[in-house]
């Protein structure tokens, strides 16, 4: 059963915008795409498009006001931002998280309000209500089928019933729930005792009542390398691949999140972490920023430690790691967005997402995605769907 964020997010993204009134209006990649759409789209379509477009463009003013009060700009900036949504016909939201000062700025980039309407196209897999990829328990064990690393899963709950599926062995545990979003509900288990009858006793008691599906699993150490990054969390490098003209996966983005509050227990942006860039060919950081908005990070706001030009351990490994996980485990989907864990150990698997979105990658490396790989990747997926 789909939880209540994922019914949400389906909802929202159910409509895919138009980008434009009459005439699209859209990163230069995209144009083969939506002059397709444009041409094949009937007279009620174009009609609703052209309303609702009109509608978009009556909203960005109040948009852009309430964006100017959520990042604290000031009203020079509103002004300017109503005049490039305008043209650009781009959410004043993306114009401040991208830092778009000019409209042909966006050329370059996969506006949000887009990127479900591309990702259904080229990913339909992604949005079936049985997308391995959305529940955490069924990836684990597609991971475990074709040995690809990935936590050891100790335990599952699903509506209320503990099911046991292997000692915790000592280790630090997290439970999760199988199937969410943004890090929410995640915590860590302490104190499970290593008897396997007191085992499942304890974990009776102390999660039975939980409802929907949940996963206790092995919690990750990160890499000696980045423990001044880590805080009370680990970080996570999100990399992207998206099956190339041969069929192969190719690398396309890669950014690494920092937790920066000590209080949490990811490192997720809803929780406060930043985002470096990930140079593709070595591994090395760039400048940090707050995913969702704030300032730029030179050194971590707690723990003081570089983080531009530093190199991730094992960058080789964790490429070719996502590389033969797609094109083994998951070659039904055209894109997907991994979450690798750098451990002591090796790159791990933490989760694998059909719907990564492109606000990471975009805001992480100050450009978008539109000039690089992924979007000549992009289009070249989407021309090979047939458009209804």
């Amino acid at each position: 059963m789909l939880s209540a964020t994922e019914l949400w997010y389906r909802a929202k993204k159910a409509y895919s915008l138009y980008p434009g009134v009459v005439a699209p209006v859209s990163g230069r990649f995209l144009a083969d795409h939506y002059a397709r759409r444009r041409r094949v789209r009937g007279p009620l379509r174009a009609a609703l498009d052209c309303v609702v477009g009109l509608g978009f463009l009556a909203w960005v003013p109040l948009r852009a006001r309430k964006v100017q009060r959520r990042h604290q700009l000031d009203a020079a900036w509103r002004t300017r931002a109503i005049a490039i949504a305008r043209e650009a016909f781009a959410d004043p939201n993306d114009i401040a998280l991208f830092r778009i000062e000019h409209p042909a700025q966006l050329n370059g980039y996969i506006r949000r309000f887009e990127d479900a309407g591309l990702n259904k196209r080229i990913n339909p897999r992604a949005w079936a209500a049985d997308c391995v990829l959305a529940d955490k328990i069924a990836f684990y064990a597609r991971c475990a089928a074709h040995g690809l690393p990935h936590p050891i899963v100790v335990a599952t709950i699903a509506e209320g019933r503990v099911s046991i599926v292997s000692p915790p062995g000592g280790r630090p545990l997290l439970i999760k729930p199988a199937r969410g979003e943004g890090g929410a509900g995640v915590e860590f288990v302490d104190g499970a005792p290593e008897d396997a009858r007191a085992w499942a006793e304890w974990l009776h008691a102390r999660f039975g009542r939980r409802r929907h599906a949940w996963l206790v699993q092995h919690r990750i150490a990160p890499h000696a390398a980045l423990a001044d990054l880590a805080l009370n969390a680990l970080p996570t490098a999100r990399m992207t691949t998206i099956l190339n003209e041969a069929g192969v996966p190719e690398l396309v983005s890669a950014v690494l999140r920092i937790p920066s509050n000590p209080d949490a227990v990811v490192d997720n942006m809803k929780q406060g972490g930043l985002l470096s860039p990930i140079d593709l060919a070595d591994g090395r950081l760039g400048q940090a920023c707050k995913g969702y908005g704030g300032g730029d990070y030179d050194a971590h706001p707690v723990t003081d430690a570089p983080i531009p030009g530093r190199r991730l351990p094992d960058w080789a490994a964790a490429q070719a790691l996502v590389a033969d996980a797609h094109i083994r485990a998951f070659p039904d989907y055209a894109l997907i967005g991994w979450d690798v864990g750098l451990s002591p150990d090796g790159p791990i698997l933490i989760e694998g997402n059909g719907k990564p979105g492109v606000l990471m990658p975009q805001r992480a490396a100050r450009r978008g995605l539109g000039g690089e790989r992924y979007g000549a990747l992009l289009a070249f997926q989407l021309a090979r769907t047939v458009i209804d």
